[in-house]
């Protein structure tokens, strides 16, 4: 489900967001496997990285979803800063699952949050 209709700079701030939400992912499964097989991580981790999918599906063919890694490894912030670039994304017509987005990191973040 790619938004053709996005401006670059929405679709560069999605980018980012992704960037996060994956890293988190890996980093909460890292955790998770430091834990062992009853940590709750396992299951934050899996939903941390359908929100990066989400994310990722909403993104034209040709973003960039490289870059750099984020420095930080705590999940909660990571999933805090992700929260936090959606707020530029602007919710119009032309962003269709922005909005799930958005709800889906805010639950995220209170499940992360201790």
């Amino acid at each position: 489900m790619t938004n053709q209709t996005i401006d670059r700079d929405a679709w560069v701030t999605l980018a980012a967001v992704a960037r996060l939400l994956r890293h988190a992912a890996v980093c909460a499964w890292a955790q998770a496997e430091a834990e062992g097989p009853r940590s709750h991580l396992h299951l934050l981790g899996l939903g941390i990285h359908t929100a990066s999918c989400q994310a990722v599906a909403m993104l034209p063919a040709d973003a960039d979803l490289e870059g750099h890694p984020p420095a930080q490894d705590d999940v909660a912030q990571l999933l805090r800063s992700a929260e936090e670039l959606t707020r530029s994304i602007p919710v119009v017509d032309g962003m269709a699952g922005i909005s799930p987005l958005v709800v889906a990191i805010c639950d995220l973040v209170r499940e992360a949050t201790p």
